[in-house]
């Protein structure tokens, strides 16, 4: 086959089955056990020992330590474990140090040497080429410059040269670096010994065909010193279907070609296949190639395994991990890395803040013990004392040692001892500055000359007075200090003014009926030995010195007490009184019984005040009693005195009514019991007398107040109580349309059975069924069992009509076939716009069983779309809503319930037309 003829596939037919979803969920199981156990990073050789560990001291003062490090292993000519690891390339795809093959298709680079040996298949490689169809190959042949391109078997291979010359398949697929100036193909060695690798990269490589230029590949593989780690990170993996069957493979195999590393679903039998950001890992499996140990400060070996138990010495131990790896060369590399493991107290020891002491000749001390029990601890203090508390008397520097198990904290505490002056300034006082207070601050433990002393008045200190004594003039707080030596004394001591204090009581109202006096009563000083200024109104009232005042008119009276320095002042308001008379609310009534209305003052004796009546504005004569008895209407009013008070009250009097309502005029069928009741809401329903009419025609004999009715007619009813009366009317009339349900409509397969069901909540109904208007003869059930036969055209309305004694009640419901022919799952769709066939519609499903999801796969076994809840959303549209191409899908349906039809899971295949008209 020439290579610059394009190759064009047939479609196949379907080839899914049913077992493919299962084969996708077996798949991934794998890769995530394979990711669970080896993803450990990039192949570098490391080890550490973990970060450093303060534990608790006490009786088993030991604690884990943890070391990590590269685990690696012999190469041999047949174990390598191949595993997925994390899309992260450790090295950029791009701008590597030593670019190959520039703008060269089909070619091997010039042999290389490796910057490292390199274990590969138990063989120590020294040289490689890179192929420009993603290859690299460590049996060099400097002649063979021919990268072969065509291939069509699996891995392992060494019968075709495109798989055969090759060691590394990253993957190996036809690219052409010629049609490009931007793709490079290069390498570069990173790192240091022992962790050196070397780097080998595709970068937009273009695939080969003039139809596939346009897709990009971009791939890279590391290869790790001392590990022997190969690594694949594949950005970009295009296909182009139309060149050699779109073939691919990745992989590792040996010199010999009859042994190959393949990952899951990666070999050319799996092809076409395509990836992004895909990463795998080629890591030797066989015998150990490290040693590890764990070592104490003096170089011995005290455990092998990665976690042992270390118990610290007193300050602390430092312990060192070591791994010695052996390559396959011989070379031999040794790591390592310490930890340092210290123990501290879990509990602490507080003994209080230094005190400078006055005044006090012994101090309690007490080493309180935090986070720990005092129970369990030793106590011993630098005065040789071992109890928690200790009680010093000199001053000095007093430390405790506080031991549990074997922890000890210490803490210390400063004590000094002074002597403080003894001042008393005294109580406050309260004077009115007769004379000056006197204040005497002389110490009674000190010689007055041996201290100092200063003297301020609300925190101000008072300039030039230093002296034991002070005479205070004035109202404030006055504070001296006293000092001797370094040991000071404060006190102070407030003077205020005399709080007297006035009062001429409540204020208060009254008619001077009676006399009325006024008393200014004294607090705090004696009200003979006062002074007191009366006035009324803001008016002086002269000669009025007294401490009692007879008034006899209303005002604000106020009185000014003066004694000695001090003032007082009250004042009382005294208003003209009232007289408390309450008629009521206006109000209404029949005058069935005896209305009385009352004038009487609540606040005074009803007797000795005098009444006035009048109605509608006329007085009524002889009429001057608290109560007043009336039998009609009208608005009456009365004046009540007492002495100078006067009040007036009015109420008004209207006829009362009857509240009677026989309610809405309304519908009935006399199915049940009718009546209609006329009883007064505000009054006794037996006080009243009623009588009954029918179309303007009395009734005779009703004269209750509910009347039954069995009959269709306006009815009316007078109801008369004293002198009041009230009229009310009502309409009975046939009743409405019985109430009678079908349901919503809804659609039907053909010739399916269904159950028509009439709901109504009355009793005792006949029924019949309709079908488009005609009558079905004999169904007069409440349930109606139907089918619509295939090819029924439009929509087939039944109804029904239910009847009880002179009512009637109707109700329909439409069917109508599903638009899905059969009530089958389409094998085709045209979303082509015409509104016929252009989804998959799933409505007779949903309806039936519900479809909990709906997945679409291509023929590849790629999940395309995915729906839950679906009934007809999909048009041949992928997941992100792109056209899918014409060609057949499969389908998984997993359904809500167990449908009669489809069990609870259907599959199969649909073909998707776009070019149908």
């Amino acid at each position: 086959m020439s290579k610059k003829l394009p190759f064009h596939s047939q479609s196949c037919p379907p080839h899914f089955t049913d077992n493919f979803r299962l084969q996708i969920l077996t798949i991934l199981g794998v890769f995530s056990v394979t990711f669970s156990v080896f993803a450990q990073g990039p192949g570098s050789l490391f080890v550490n020992a973990g970060p450093d560990i303060t534990i608790a001291c006490g009786q088993n003062p030991c604690t884990d330590i943890t070391a990590n490090f590269l685990q690696t292993f012999e190469t041999s000519s047949s174990n390598y474990n191949v595993s997925s690891i994390p899309y992260n390339p450790p090295f950029p795809f791009n701008g590597l140090a030593n670019p190959l093959n520039p703008d060269i298709d089909d070619a091997w680079s010039p042999v290389d040497n490796l910057p490292f040996d390199f274990c590969y298949f138990g063989n120590i490689e020294t040289q490689f080429q890179v192929g420009s169809n993603g290859v690299i190959r460590f049996d060099v042949d400097p002649g063979d410059t021919s990268n072969a391109w065509s291939f069509s078997a699996d891995l392992p291979n060494n019968t075709q040269a495109a798989l055969g010359e090759a060691n590394i398949l990253l993957p190996v697929h036809d690219i052409n670096p010629a049609t490009s100036s931007t793709e490079e193909i290069g390498y570069e060695v990173l790192g240091t010994y022992p962790n050196r690798v070397l780097v080998v990269s595709y970068y937009e490589v273009p695939m080969f065909s003039s139809s596939c230029s346009n897709l990009l590949a971009t791939q890279m593989v590391v290869f790790y010193e001392f590990s022997n780690v190969i690594e694949m990170y594949i950005q970009d993996k295009p296909v182009c279907s139309s060149w050699n069957s779109g073939n691919a493979a990745l992989g590792i195999q040996n010199n010999d070609g009859d042994i190959a590393f393949v990952p899951p679903g990666r070999n050319t039998s799996d092809s076409p296949w395509t990836t992004t950001n895909e990463a795998w890992s080629f890591t030797p499996a066989g015998n150990s190639t490290y040693e590890f140990a764990w070592l104490d400060s003096s170089g011995n070996v005290i455990g092998t395994d990665p976690t042992i138990n270390v118990c610290p010495d007193s300050g602390g131990s430092t312990y060192t991990a070591r791994v010695i790896y052996t390559n396959c060369n011989g070379d031999v590399v040794t790591l390592t890395d310490d930890v340092f493991v210290d123990s501290t107290a879990t509990f602490s020891v507080e003994v209080g803040d230094d005190q400078e002491l006055c005044d006090e000749t012994s101090r309690d001390i007490t080493a309180e013990v935090i986070n720990g029990n005092p129970a369990d601890a030793t106590f011993l203090w630098n005065t040789g004392q071992t109890t928690q508390t200790i009680t010093v008397t000199n001053s000095g520097t007093y430390s405790v040692d506080v031991t549990i198990d074997t922890c000890t904290v210490t803490d210390s505490v400063v004590i000094n001892f002074n002597d403080r002056p003894l001042i008393d300034l005294g109580s406050d006082v309260e004077t009115c500055y007769m004379d000056p207070v006197v204040l005497d601050a002389t110490p009674s433990n000190y010689n007055p000359a041996d201290a100092t002393y200063e003297w301020s008045l609300d925190g101000v200190v008072l300039a030039g007075e230093t002296d034991p004594t002070l005479n205070a003039t004035q109202y404030g707080v006055y504070s001296v200090v006293v000092a001797v030596a370094d040991c000071a004394t404060t006190d102070e001591i407030t003077i205020s003014e005399v709080n007297i204090a006035v009062s001429l009581g409540d204020d208060f109202t009254t008619c001077f009926d009676t006399t009325q006096t006024l008393t200014a009563e004294a607090t705090n000083y004696d009200p003979t030995l006062a002074t007191y200024e009366w006035s009324l109104d803001g008016n002086v009232i002269a000669g009025e010195t007294d401490q009692t005042l007879d008034i006899t008119e209303a005002g604000t009276y106020t009185v000014t007490t003066t004694f000695g320095a001090c003032t007082a002042t009250d004042s009382v308001v005294v208003g003209l009184g009232n007289l408390d008379i309450e008629l009521g609310d206006d109000f209404t009534s029949c005058f069935s019984e005896q209305v009385v209305l009352d004038g009487s003052p609540s606040n005074q004796n009803p007797e000795d005040a005098t009444y006035e009546w009048s109605m509608n504005g006329t007085v009524l004569a002889g009429e001057t009693n608290p109560t007043l008895v009336i039998t009609e209407p009208g608005t009456y009013t009365v004046t009540t005195t007492f002495g100078s008070c006067s009040t007036t009250d009015s109420v008004t009097v209207t006829l009362g009514d009857l509240d009677i309502e026989l309610g809405d005029d309304f519908q009935t069928c006399f199915i049940e019991q009718v009546s209609l009741d006329a009883s007064p809401s505000n009054h006794n329903p037996d006080d009243a007398t009623y009588e009954w009419s029918m179309d303007g025609t009395v009734i005779a004999g009703e004269t209750n107040p509910t009347l039954e009715i069995n009959e269709l007619g306006t009815y009316s009813v007078t109801v008369t109580l004293g002198s009041c009366t009230a009229t009310d009317s009502i309409v009975v009339s046939a009743g409405d349309d019985l109430e009678v349900s079908l349901g919503a409509d809804f659609n039907t397969c053909p010739n399916e059975t269904q159950t028509l069901t009439a709901t109504t909540s009355v009793e005792g109904v006949t029924y019949q069924w309709f079908l488009n208007g005609a009558m079905i003869s004999g169904e007069t059930d409440s349930t109606l069992d139907f089918t619509v036969e295939a090819g029924s055209f439009g929509t087939q309305t039944y109804s029904v009509v239910i009847t009880t004694a002179s009512c009637t009640g109707t109700d329909s419901v439409d069917i109508m076939l599903y638009p899905v022919g059969n009530c089958t799952i389409s094998q085709g769709i045209s979303p082509n716009g015409d509104g016929y066939n252009d989804s998959l519609d799933l409505t007779f499903l949903n309806d039936r069983a519900g479809v909990k999801k709906l997945q679409i796969f291509n023929r590849m076994g790629t999940l395309v779309f995915e729906q839950n809840n679906y009934t007809n959303q999909w048009s041949g549209q992928d997941k992100n809503s792109n056209e899918l191409t014409t060609g057949t899908y499969f389908y998984v349906i997993d359904l809500a319930g167990n449908d009669a039809v489809y069990g609870t899971q259907a599959t199969g295949w649909i073909y998707l037309n776009r070019e149908a008209n």
